[in-house]
């Protein structure tokens, strides 16, 4: 009986030895989890059925160990990391696979793989960057290049100097500084994504009444122009570039109405802050070739103050085409094309999956595993929803393993590995002295 208990114990310390060099030799492996020996008693019954008698030792059962690992940080925006729990999904050939291991890239079709060329699965996004969150797919990003879009949103936040006098001159001419106060631009661009500048020129006109005149491209906004409800129709005597209306047929006198010329106006309280007129839509543009440009301009934060001219802010939301320069993966999963014109766009969102019971997982190499019975099947979500972790881009999940640890019960499964072996030769050796004896 004790040789068989002694061989028990050095069949279970060789198991475990197994497992310690196991999470040794792996203990650089990026999103590696270590793994330890669980052992339980043997006894065996007599055939009597009576008191059970000891038989050994074996290694009931190996787990793996999901605890977190440290985090390293890359160069690398597709190297990615979970912080807290879940695991990426990737496609293996048709099966399912999971891995802690981030190692991303892009493959020669711009899909998703990891460093074993299999394909990271979640939702694809539709053309204007929404998440169409029906059916998993192999992720894929779009190397065609962004489409350009007109401006059709302007905003202006300044302030006009309370302090200005009329200008001396009248009308207005953008060649005449004398014919205005202030002036500032904006940087818009057509459907075609060419750019174009529209200038505005701020001309004190009473005592909190402001004038507001228009040029495109320096020059003044062209024939048929809607500025707020008026349409640009005749020329303004000294103010060059801009076509008188064709002449009318006869008919009876009718009071004449003033030719507009893409002048807006602007009320202030007398506190400084903005009445009215902050509002101005402009539309009916026309710009050779490509579609008529029309916007609204959002002047709702200007104000008049008895302090210098000054432009805080002149936004607008057009841009041109762009090339696709890079990617980038938030904390949520979701993958955004970066391009050359400075936009971004959603093309997908990577999902991760969580088990009821981790440990039961399969693992298959390579850095992955496979569901079974055990674990429960996957449950799918977003990152950051639920038990699921955060993802942390430039990053990656190092091994759990503690070496200090292993190294301890390296030492201990060698120890129980020959404390093992010297039962056997106790045995041996009183056996021996037995048959001497006979």
């Amino acid at each position: 009986m004790s040789f068989g208990i002694g061989l028990s114990g050095m069949n279970a310390a060789k198991q475990d030895l197994e497992v310690v060099s196991n999470n040794i030799a792996n203990s650089n492996t990026v999103g590696f989890k270590s793994s330890r020996s669980e052992f339980a008693d043997l006894y065996a019954s007599s055939l009597g059925g009576g008191n059970s008698k000891p038989a050994g030792v074996k290694v009931a059962n190996t787990s793996q160990l999901f605890t977190q690992g440290n985090l390293t940080y890359t160069n690398s925006s597709l190297d990615l990391a979970i912080n807290g729990s879940g695991f990426f999904v990737l496609n293996d050939n048709g099966q399912q696979a999971y891995t802690r291991a981030g190692y991303f890239s892009l493959d020669q079709a711009n899909y998703l793989v990891n460093n074993q060329g299999l394909k990271l699965q979640g939702f694809a996004a539709d053309a204007n960057g929404n998440i169409l969150t029906g059916t998993q797919q192999d992720l894929q990003v779009s190397a065609a290049d962004m489409q350009a879009s007109a401006s059709s949103e302007l905003i202006g936040q300044l302030n006009l100097d309370a302090r200005d006098t009329v200008p001396v001159n009248s009308p207005f001419q953008a060649s005449d500084p004398a014919s205005y106060n202030s002036t500032m631009a904006f940087n818009i661009y057509d459907s075609q994504g060419n750019p174009h500048i529209l200038s505005l020129y701020f001309g004190k006109s009473a005592d909190n009444q402001w004038n507001v005149n228009f040029q495109f491209d320096g020059q003044p906004l062209p024939y048929g122009t809607n500025v707020d409800g008026a349409i640009v129709s005749a020329a303004v005597p000294g103010v060059p570039g801009v076509p008188a209306a064709p002449p009318a047929p006869a008919v009876p006198a009718v009071p004449a109405v003033p030719a507009v010329t893409g002048e807006s106006s602007l009320t202030f309280n007398t506190d400084g802050t903005l009445n009215s007129g902050g509002n101005i839509s402009i539309s009916s543009l026309g710009v050779g070739g490509v579609a008529d440009l029309q916007f609204d301009l959002d002047l709702s934060k200007i104000t008049q103050l008895g302090t210098t001219f000054s432009v805080n802010q002149a936004l607008q939301n057009g841009y041109p085409a762009g090339k696709l320069t890079g990617i980038e993966v938030d904390e949520s999963g979701a993958l955004r094309a970066l391009y050359s014109n400075g936009q971004t766009r959603v093309q997908g969102q990577m999902i991760l999956a969580g088990f009821a019971n981790e440990g039961g997982l399969n693992p298959i190499g390579d850095s992955l595993w496979s569901n079974s019975f055990e674990s429960g099947a996957p449950l799918y979500g977003l990152a950051g929803s639920g038990t699921l972790g955060s993802l942390q881009a430039g990053a990656l999940e190092q091994s759990n393993v503690d070496l200090s640890i292993e190294l301890v019960r390296l030492i201990e499964a060698q120890r129980n590995y020959q404390a093992n072996a010297k039962t056997i030769e106790t045995s041996n050796n009183l056996t021996q002295t037995l048959l001497n004896i006979i």
